[in-house]
């Protein structure tokens, strides 16, 4: 699956799920659960995500949701 645009930022089509459930406001293990995938993996993309689009927090990466 190609990559995707937010905000300018080239991210992966799973980081705009993570960036998506972060939007609805669910935490790190609700993520992981509906993705199926661990709880340190959605820290990872977090974590990218908040570094790739120049954000100091999840609520910053909520709004861009």
């Amino acid at each position: 699956m190609p990559d995707h645009e937010v905000a300018g930022a080239r991210v992966s089509p799973r980081e705009v799920e993570v960036l998506t459930a972060l939007g609805e406001y669910l935490t790190n293990p609700e993520i992981a659960a509906r993705l199926y995938i661990s709880i340190r993996t959605v820290e990872s993309h977090v974590s990218s995500l908040l570094r790739k689009l120049g954000v100091r927090d999840r609520r910053a990466l909520a709004a861009l949701a």
